[in-house]
């Protein structure tokens, strides 16, 4: 088994429209690098993944790079490899406001073959996105799920192919709501140990449109993932980390081109947590607004 590092640095074909889950976990990974750091990149011709790579020892590129993360590496092994270099990326965003409280990240990749890769970041190293998680409990949408489905809308206006949405922990709950919200003609959502959604989001049907789309992994010792309700059934895989700590995706276990599969049966510690806060919703509903 390897890792997604290892994935990238290892493939040898370029991606052409043959996006497997191992590759959209790479991009999940990336998204955390700071693109917008660089003109090129936030630019909408954008630049090679390769070029980028290039330019891997500026700081800012990891200005919100969690400690845990091995982002440069994964930048220099992604850019060098022969599946992951000839990237075109382009549009990112980094956006961290006090009022609204939100923190928003988001790139769009575009392989050889004009498949685009909409990718959503998950909670950073920045204080506005540690502060702002606990909103997703309780608002409906937040300002940073808006955002997300602005910005899809967006990058399926600019391109003709096929369109996957993907994201890890926050990024992932963004990557659910944006594609159930703005629905263009998607080929997949892959969400990795997603942050869920208040019940009656959940309940009311709101994912409807993207059923059968959705793609959601989980590890068995997550503490995020059980938090709030889930759209579609989750595929339980491997990390080399323990516990919560296996919410890191530098630490899943792939297997070519899928996830390892980890047979054990969800944390005591997550589904004890998602007792409490279901206890603390009901005496404090979730705010609704306009989706």
């Amino acid at each position: 088994m390897t890792t997604v590092i290892e994935h990238a640095r290892d493939s040898h074909t370029p991606l052409r429209a043959d996006l497997s889950p191992t590759d959209a976990l790479v991009l999940s990974c990336l998204v955390y690098v700071d693109f917008h750091a660089l003109p090129g990149p936030r630019s909408p011709r954008g630049c090679l993944l390769r070029e980028v790579a290039q330019a891997s020892s500026i700081p800012s590129l990891y200005r919100y790079s969690l400690a845990s993360h091995a982002d440069r590496p994964l930048l220099e092994a992604a850019g060098a490899s022969a599946r992951f270099g000839g990237l075109r990326v382009r549009d990112a965003v980094t956006r961290l406001t006090s009022r609204p409280l939100a923190q928003f990240g988001a790139v769009t990749f575009v392989d050889e073959a004009g498949a685009t890769y909409v990718v959503f970041r998950g909670t950073d190293a920045s204080a506005v996105g540690w502060a702002e998680d606990a909103r997703f409990a309780l608002d409906f949408p937040t300002d940073s799920q808006r955002w997300a489905a602005n910005y899809l809308e967006y990058a399926a206006s600019r391109t003709d192919g096929p369109i996957t949405v993907i994201g890890h922990s926050k990024g992932a709950n963004l990557a659910l709501y944006a594609a159930a919200a703005t629905p263009p003609a998607l080929e997949h959502v892959y969400a990795f140990d997603p942050v869920g959604f208040p019940a009656p989001v959940v309940d009311g049907g709101f994912f409807t449109s993207i059923d059968g789309l959705m793609r959601i992994y989980v590890t068995a010792g997550s503490w995020v993932s059980p938090l709030l309700p889930l759209p579609a059934p989750a595929t339980v895989v491997a990390s080399s980390w323990p516990g919560p700590l296996s919410h890191n995706p530098y630490a899943w276990r792939c297997q070519r081109s899928s996830l390892a599969p980890d047979h054990r049966p969800p944390s005591r510690s997550g589904l004890f947590l998602r007792a409490v806060l279901s206890a603390l919703l009901r005496a404090r509903p979730t705010r609704n607004g306009t989706t």
